[in-house]
C-alpha cells in the first residue's frame, strides 16, 4: 500500500485494510533478531499495543519457535537472542505464552474439546535462560531441548526430502499425476479445496489422534472449530506442490499463483508453527512467502484459516486496538 500523501510505499507486505477478529497473537522466532536493537525496540512498542488492555489478546509462540530460537551455531548469537527474549518476557509478564508442547499440542487441543489448549508462561523457563546466559552458552534444559530438535529436525528435513524427490519422480513420468497436481493447484481458493488436503486431516486423525478417519466430516462440517487443523493441512499441501513442481514447470505454467508456490525448505516447519497458533488472529514474522500464502488463504472463498499475516513493522503502522479504542498516533512511528 501506498501512501497518497507522499507517494511512497507505506507497507512493506500489507496489501488492503485488515480486520483481525481474534486479539490473541503468535509470534514467529524470526521477529527476536540478535545484534540489532532497533528491530527489538520495534518489536518491545508492537507488543505494547498489542497487551495494552486486559482485554486484548495475549502474545503467543510455539515452543517449537524457541526450538528454533536456539538454533544458532554460535554461542553468542544464541545468548543473545536469549536476552532479548527474556526482556519480552519479562516486560510483559503472564501476557507472553507458549503454546505447546509437541507439534500438534494445538490440532490435538481442537478434537479433546474447548478450553483444553495446554500453554504456559513464558517465564515459566527464565531458570533455564537465565543460567545459559549467565554461562554464556546454552547450558542444562535448553541445551538438551537444541540438541533434540537439531537431531529431530534433520531426520524431518531428510524424510521430507525423500518424499518430494518420489512425488518429483512420479510427477515428471506419470501425465495423470501432473494433470491431478494441476487441478489440485487450481481448486485452491475455491470450495473444493477441502478436497485438497483431506487426506493430509485423515493421516492427523488416525496417526496422531488416535481418532477414526470418518471424523475428517466434522472438520469439514465446521471447519471454523479446527482452524488448527485446516492451517498445518492447507500449508503442508501448499509445501508439497511447491516442493513437486520444477521450477520451469513454476515459472511456465504457473506464474499467476505468485510466492504461494515458492519452495522454501523451511516450508513444512512453517506449517506445524502456524497451525500451532491456528486460533489467533494474527501473526507476526519476517517471512514474506508465509505472510503471502496465509493471507491467501485466509481470503479464500471458504477461508478456512483464521491466521493473518504481517510483519513487524507493517503491524506497527496498521494496527489499531479492538472494542472500539482510538490509538494514540501522535506518538512518533519507528
Amino acid at each position: 500500500m501506498t501512501d497518497t500523501t507522499t507517494g511512497k510505499k507505506q507497507f512493506k507486505m500489507l496489501d488492503k485494510a485488515r480486520y483481525i477478529d481474534n486479539a490473541d497473537v503468535l509470534f514467529d522466532s524470526n521477529v527476536i533478531r540478535a545484534n540489532n536493537s532497533l528491530a527489538e525496540q520495534k518489536l518491545l512498542a508492537l507488543t505494547d499495543l498489542l497487551v495494552e488492555h486486559p482485554d486484548q489478546g495475549n502474545v503467543w509462540f510455539s515452543l517449537l519457535s524457541l526450538s528454533e530460537m536456539l538454533g544458532p551455531r554460535k554461542a553468542s548469537r544464541q545468548i543473545e537472542v536469549l536476552s532479548r527474549f527474556q526482556n519480552l518476557y519479562k516486560r510483559f509478564g503472564d501476557r507472553v505464552k507458549f503454546f505447546g508442547p509437541g507439534r500438534f499440542s494445538s490440532v490435538r487441543a481442537e478434537w479433546e474439546g474447548k478450553g483444553s489448549f495446554l500453554c504456559t508462561s513464558a517465564s515459566s523457563i527464565d531458570e533455564y535462560v537465565s543460567a545459559s546466559i549467565a554461562a554464556g552458552e546454552l547450558v542444562g534444559m535448553l541445551k538438551d531441548v537444541r540438541d533434540e530438535w537439531e537431531t529431530s529436525k534433520a531426520a524431518m528435513q531428510q524424510a521430507y526430502a525423500d518424499q518430494t524427490a518420489k512425488c518429483r519422480a512420479h510427477y515428471e513420468s506419470d501425465l495423470m499425476f501432473r494433470e491431478a497436481i494441476k487441478t489440485g493447484i487450481a481448486q485452491f481458493g475455491t470450495e473444493n479445496v477441502l478436497e485438497q488436503c483431506g487426506d493430509i486431516v485423515e493421516r492427523l486423525l488416525v496417526e496422531v489422534l488416535g481418532r477414526p478417519a470418518e471424523d475428517l466430516s466434522l472438520a469439514k462440517e465446521n471447519p471454523s472449530a479446527y482452524f488448527c487443523t485446516w492451517t498445518y493441512a492447507l500449508l503442508k499441501r501448499l509445501a508439497d506442490f511447491s516442493a513437486t513442481l520444477t521450477d520451469e514447470e513454476r515459472e511456465t505454467n504457473f506464474a499467476e499463483y505468485g510466492r504461494l508456490l515458492v519452495p522454501n525448505p523451511n516450508d513444512f516447519f512453517d506449517a506445524y508453527i502456524a497451525s500451532a497458533g491456528g486460533q489467533c488472529g494474527m501473526l507476526i514474522t519476517d517471512d514474506e512467502g508465509l505472510i503471502a500464502k496465509l493471507n491467501a488463504l485466509h481470503d479464500a472463498h471458504p477461508s478456512l484459516v483464521r491466521l493473518q499475516g504481517f510483519t513487524v513493522g507493517d503491524a506497527w503502522i496498521a494496527y489499531d486496538p479492538p472494542n472500539g479504542r482510538k490509538r494514540d498516533r501522535t506518538k512518533p512511528i519507528l
